[in-house]
């Protein structure tokens, strides 16, 4: 009698190609089938895709496809595939790993900026001790766009920090102990009395360059921008002005329109500008397969896996 052949989970991995995620899963879930691409004989086995940049036009190739797993909490990689089965659900990573690794990010530019860290490192080329210095933690108002996982970890770990915090997202939401608004009018009034802003938004048509000339003239004058969430939420050139007149003091980015960013962009000689290379929050091979596991069974289970992407917001 001929054996029995069970599911296949493809994973790649633009980068990497898959292999060391195949490791990572296994550890979690000995016994799985789990194949790169290159490996698959039958495509009409695979059930679920594990990627990050698969080639556009590939997951349609695979018949009975039930779920896309995106590697990263993004998936705008994914939604750029015009010719994706539309039906099969998409989730995100929704790791607590993540959660940790952006908060920690964003404090440190955060208290950099407040703490004036740039100004005693450039005294020390000329030994200059300056007088002392008191900071008034109460002068911070941070204001977190965005409360999906990430923005909620963050706004709580400042409110335990005593920071000033408030929430914002595009609908309705609420999380408890944190303020939160919504809509274009609850966005102004945030804006007002907040001179810290973290983008942690999902790029969509809606939040595309949200960080412009007119966000930045509702702040108080001096404040800092914080960019973890796209590249395309921030208008550059808008930035370098706002930059030049004082409106903004600070930018701390991590994603840019470009990555790598260009050898010739401005952005590598203004020492306003904190410049990290997209790592805020890298994703973790070990906690991270323990989210695909989990969303593995599930699905085999006929349960509803963890992170799914409402296809209407695109998020």
């Amino acid at each position: 009698m001929a054996a029995a052949v069970g599911p296949i989970v493809l994973v790649h991995s633009e980068g990497d190609g898959g292999e060391p995620w195949i490791e990572a899963l296994k550890a979690e879930m000995p016994g799985i089938d789990a194949r790169v691409p290159a490996a698959i004989d039958d495509r009409s086995r695979v059930d679920i895709a594990i990627t990050w940049q698969l080639p556009h036009g590939q997951y349609a190739t695979y018949p009975n496809l039930a779920l896309i797993q995106s590697i990263c909490a993004g998936v705008d990689h994914v939604l750029e595939d015009h010719e994706r089965p539309v039906h099969v659900p998409i989730a995100r990573v929704v790791d607590p790993f993540m959660g940790r690794a952006m908060t920690h990010h964003i404090v440190l530019q955060i208290l950099r900026w407040h703490r004036q860290l740039d100004r005693f490192e450039g005294n020390r080329p000329e030994r200059i001790w300056p007088p002392s210095f008191a900071f008034d933690a109460d002068a911070l108002q941070v204001a977190v766009l965005g409360l999906g996982h990430l923005g909620t970890h963050l706004a709580r770990a400042l409110q335990a920090l005593g920071i000033a915090v408030a929430g914002w997202s595009r609908s309705p939401k609420s999380v408890d102990g944190i303020e939160v608004s919504h809509g274009a009018d609850g966005l102004d009034g945030l804006l007002r009395r907040s001179n810290v802003v973290v983008c942690l938004l999902p790029l969509t048509t809606e939040t595309e360059g949200i960080l412009s000339a007119e966000t930045f003239a509702k702040m108080p004058p001096g404040g800092l921008i914080v960019n973890v969430g796209r590249g395309g939420h921030l208008v550059e050139s808008d930035l370098l002005s706002a930059l030049d007149t004082g409106q903004v003091s600070a930018a701390a980015l991590d994603v840019f329109q470009a990555e790598p960013l260009p050898a010739d962009h401005p952005f590598w000689d203004d020492r306003r500008i904190y410049l990290t290379p997209h790592i805020a929050s890298e994703v973790n091979k070990a906690t991270a397969a323990r989210v695909f596991a989990d969303n593995i069974a599930r699905l085999r289970l006929g349960e509803p896996p963890t992170g799914l992407v409402d296809l209407n917001r695109g998020y």
